[in-house]
Protein backbone atom coordinates (compact mmCIF):
# COMPACT_ATOMS: atom_id res chain seq x y z
CA UNK A 1 0.00 0.00 0.00
CA UNK A 2 1.47 3.32 -1.07
CA UNK A 3 0.62 6.54 0.75
CA UNK A 4 1.02 9.72 -1.28
CA UNK A 5 -1.48 11.82 0.68
CA UNK A 6 -0.16 13.35 3.88
CA UNK A 7 -3.66 13.52 5.33
CA UNK A 8 -3.87 9.72 5.21
CA UNK A 9 -0.61 9.42 7.11
CA UNK A 10 -1.77 12.02 9.60
CA UNK A 11 -4.86 9.93 10.26
CA UNK A 12 -2.66 6.95 11.07
CA UNK A 13 -0.65 9.11 13.48
CA UNK A 14 -3.73 10.56 15.17
CA UNK A 15 -5.36 7.17 15.56
CA UNK A 16 -2.34 5.30 16.90
CA UNK A 17 -2.92 4.16 20.49
CA UNK A 18 0.22 2.58 21.94
CA UNK A 19 -1.41 1.11 25.07
CA UNK A 20 0.85 -1.95 25.15
CA UNK A 21 4.20 -0.60 24.04
CA UNK A 22 7.70 -0.79 25.50
CA UNK A 23 10.93 0.81 24.36
CA UNK A 24 12.65 2.41 22.67
CA UNK A 25 15.09 -0.31 21.70
CA UNK A 26 18.03 -0.68 19.39
CA UNK A 27 18.11 -3.83 17.24
CA UNK A 28 21.56 -5.34 17.74
CA UNK A 29 22.67 -7.54 14.84
CA UNK A 30 25.51 -10.04 15.21
CA UNK A 31 26.73 -12.82 12.93
CA UNK A 32 25.99 -16.43 13.83
CA UNK A 33 29.26 -17.58 12.29
CA UNK A 34 30.70 -14.41 10.73
CA UNK A 35 31.96 -12.56 13.80
CA UNK A 36 32.79 -9.47 11.73
CA UNK A 37 29.04 -8.71 11.70
CA UNK A 38 28.38 -6.48 14.69
CA UNK A 39 26.02 -3.56 14.11
CA UNK A 40 22.46 -2.35 14.36
CA UNK A 41 19.25 -2.20 12.37
CA UNK A 42 18.17 1.06 10.72
CA UNK A 43 15.04 2.13 8.84
CA UNK A 44 15.95 3.20 5.29
CA UNK A 45 13.61 4.77 2.75
CA UNK A 46 12.25 2.22 0.26
CA UNK A 47 9.24 4.03 -1.20
CA UNK A 48 6.36 6.31 -0.21
CA UNK A 49 6.07 5.83 3.57
CA UNK A 50 7.87 2.49 3.20
CA UNK A 51 11.07 1.56 5.00
CA UNK A 52 13.40 -1.42 4.88
CA UNK A 53 15.24 -2.73 7.93
CA UNK A 54 18.88 -2.53 6.86
CA UNK A 55 22.17 -3.34 8.56
CA UNK A 56 24.61 -0.63 9.64
CA UNK A 57 27.97 -1.54 11.16
CA UNK A 58 29.03 0.13 14.39
CA UNK A 59 27.16 1.91 17.15
CA UNK A 60 23.59 3.18 16.59
CA UNK A 61 22.97 6.88 16.00
CA UNK A 62 19.61 8.63 15.65
CA UNK A 63 15.90 7.92 15.60
CA UNK A 64 16.10 5.84 12.42
CA UNK A 65 17.56 3.15 14.70
CA UNK A 66 15.03 3.36 17.53
CA UNK A 67 12.22 0.80 17.73
CA UNK A 68 9.35 -0.19 19.99
CA UNK A 69 7.77 -3.49 20.95
CA UNK A 70 3.98 -3.74 20.89
CA UNK A 71 3.03 -6.67 23.09
CA UNK A 72 -0.24 -8.58 23.35
CA UNK A 73 -0.87 -7.90 27.06
CA UNK A 74 0.77 -7.90 30.47
CA UNK A 75 0.48 -9.25 34.01
CA UNK A 76 -1.03 -6.43 36.10
CA UNK A 77 0.61 -7.77 39.28
CA UNK A 78 4.16 -8.16 38.01
CA UNK A 79 4.16 -5.98 34.90
CA UNK A 80 5.56 -8.90 32.89
CA UNK A 81 4.89 -8.55 29.17
CA UNK A 82 2.89 -11.21 27.35
CA UNK A 83 4.46 -12.23 24.05
CA UNK A 84 4.42 -12.45 21.05
CA UNK A 85 4.15 -8.92 19.73
CA UNK A 86 5.40 -6.76 16.89
CA UNK A 87 8.41 -4.52 16.32
CA UNK A 88 7.36 -0.97 15.42
CA UNK A 89 9.22 2.01 13.99
CA UNK A 90 7.87 5.55 14.27
CA UNK A 91 7.88 7.40 10.92
CA UNK A 92 8.26 11.16 11.60
CA UNK A 93 5.69 13.28 9.78
CA UNK A 94 6.44 17.01 9.73
CA UNK A 95 3.43 19.29 9.28
CA UNK A 96 2.20 22.78 10.06
CA UNK A 97 1.53 21.84 13.68
CA UNK A 98 4.88 20.21 14.28
CA UNK A 99 6.03 16.61 14.07
CA UNK A 100 3.76 13.63 14.57
CA UNK A 101 4.76 9.99 14.34
CA UNK A 102 3.17 7.25 12.26
CA UNK A 103 3.63 3.71 13.66
CA UNK A 104 4.92 1.15 11.18
CA UNK A 105 5.00 -2.54 12.11
CA UNK A 106 7.66 -4.91 10.80
CA UNK A 107 6.32 -7.38 8.26
CA UNK A 108 7.49 -9.96 5.71
CA UNK A 109 4.21 -10.22 3.82
CA UNK A 110 4.48 -7.39 1.31
CA UNK A 111 5.78 -7.78 -2.24
CA UNK A 112 6.41 -11.52 -1.92
CA UNK A 113 8.96 -12.90 -4.39
CA UNK A 114 7.60 -16.34 -5.23
CA UNK A 115 10.91 -17.37 -6.80
CA UNK A 116 12.78 -16.89 -3.51
CA UNK A 117 12.68 -18.25 0.03
CA UNK A 118 14.11 -14.94 1.29
CA UNK A 119 11.77 -12.13 2.37
CA UNK A 120 13.04 -8.72 3.52
CA UNK A 121 11.91 -7.13 6.77
CA UNK A 122 9.86 -4.04 5.85
CA UNK A 123 7.86 -1.34 7.61
CA UNK A 124 4.51 -0.07 6.29
CA UNK A 125 2.11 2.45 7.92
CA UNK A 126 -0.07 1.00 10.65
CA UNK A 127 0.69 -0.74 13.93
CA UNK A 128 -1.38 -3.84 13.13
CA UNK A 129 -0.76 -6.69 10.73
CA UNK A 130 2.92 -6.99 11.55
CA UNK A 131 4.90 -10.19 12.04
CA UNK A 132 4.45 -11.70 15.51
CA UNK A 133 7.86 -12.01 17.15
CA UNK A 134 9.11 -12.82 20.64
CA UNK A 135 12.34 -12.22 22.49
CA UNK A 136 14.07 -13.83 25.48
CA UNK A 137 13.71 -11.38 28.36
CA UNK A 138 13.86 -13.40 31.56
CA UNK A 139 15.68 -16.22 33.30
CA UNK A 140 18.83 -17.82 31.93
CA UNK A 141 17.86 -16.81 28.38
CA UNK A 142 17.59 -13.07 29.10
CA UNK A 143 19.73 -12.17 26.07
CA UNK A 144 16.78 -10.49 24.28
CA UNK A 145 17.32 -12.62 21.17
CA UNK A 146 14.41 -12.13 18.75
CA UNK A 147 12.71 -15.26 17.42
CA UNK A 148 9.54 -16.52 15.72
CA UNK A 149 7.52 -19.57 16.73
CA UNK A 150 6.25 -22.04 14.17
CA UNK A 151 5.07 -25.60 13.66
CA UNK A 152 7.74 -28.13 12.64
CA UNK A 153 6.17 -30.36 9.97
CA UNK A 154 9.38 -32.24 9.09
CA UNK A 155 8.16 -35.44 10.79
CA UNK A 156 4.50 -35.35 9.69
CA UNK A 157 2.83 -38.58 8.57
CA UNK A 158 -0.77 -39.59 7.87
CA UNK A 159 -1.19 -40.15 11.63
CA UNK A 160 -2.64 -37.03 13.21
CA UNK A 161 -0.32 -35.69 15.96
CA UNK A 162 -1.33 -33.75 19.06
CA UNK A 163 -1.85 -30.14 18.01
CA UNK A 164 0.82 -27.79 19.32
CA UNK A 165 3.27 -30.53 20.27
CA UNK A 166 5.56 -29.61 17.37
CA UNK A 167 5.97 -25.88 18.07
CA UNK A 168 9.56 -24.68 17.80
CA UNK A 169 11.34 -21.34 18.13
CA UNK A 170 13.33 -20.34 15.07
CA UNK A 171 15.84 -17.57 14.35
CA UNK A 172 16.21 -17.68 10.57
CA UNK A 173 17.43 -14.08 10.36
CA UNK A 174 19.87 -13.22 7.59
CA UNK A 175 21.49 -10.18 6.00
CA UNK A 176 20.90 -10.28 2.25
CA UNK A 177 21.58 -7.90 -0.64
CA UNK A 178 18.38 -7.44 -2.66
CA UNK A 179 15.97 -4.99 -4.26
CA UNK A 180 13.19 -3.89 -1.93
CA UNK A 181 10.17 -1.58 -2.07
CA UNK A 182 10.35 0.77 -5.02
CA UNK A 183 13.59 -0.67 -6.39
CA UNK A 184 16.11 0.16 -3.66
CA UNK A 185 19.24 -1.97 -3.39
CA UNK A 186 20.07 -2.61 0.29
CA UNK A 187 21.65 -5.18 2.55
CA UNK A 188 18.47 -5.88 4.46
CA UNK A 189 17.54 -7.92 7.47
CA UNK A 190 15.57 -10.82 5.98
CA UNK A 191 13.70 -13.93 7.02
CA UNK A 192 14.68 -17.20 5.32
CA UNK A 193 11.74 -19.60 5.25
CA UNK A 194 13.82 -22.70 4.53
CA UNK A 195 17.51 -23.47 4.49
CA UNK A 196 19.67 -22.79 2.62
CA UNK A 197 18.71 -19.30 1.41
CA UNK A 198 18.27 -19.04 -2.35
CA UNK A 199 20.11 -15.69 -2.31
CA UNK A 200 23.86 -16.47 -2.16
CA UNK A 201 24.69 -13.11 -0.55
CA UNK A 202 22.78 -14.00 2.64
CA UNK A 203 24.66 -14.30 5.93
CA UNK A 204 23.05 -15.79 9.05
CA UNK A 205 22.63 -13.39 11.98
CA UNK A 206 20.98 -13.03 15.37
CA UNK A 207 18.81 -10.07 16.35
CA UNK A 208 18.49 -8.80 19.91
CA UNK A 209 16.47 -5.93 21.38
CA UNK A 210 18.58 -3.59 23.52
CA UNK A 211 16.62 -1.20 25.72
CA UNK A 212 17.86 2.38 25.27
Amino acid sequence: MFFRNLSVLAAFAAGALALNRTGPYHIHITGKTDKSIDGYGASYHAGAAIEALVYLAGAPNGTSQEYYYDYSGYNPETGAVFQPGSIVWQLPLVGENGTTYVPEALTFNSGVNYASNVQPAMFYPGDSGGAYVSFHDDGADANHTVYLTGSDDSKNTATRPEQGADYVNVTNWHLCWQYVGGGYWYETVSWVYSQPPSNPSCRAVNLALELI
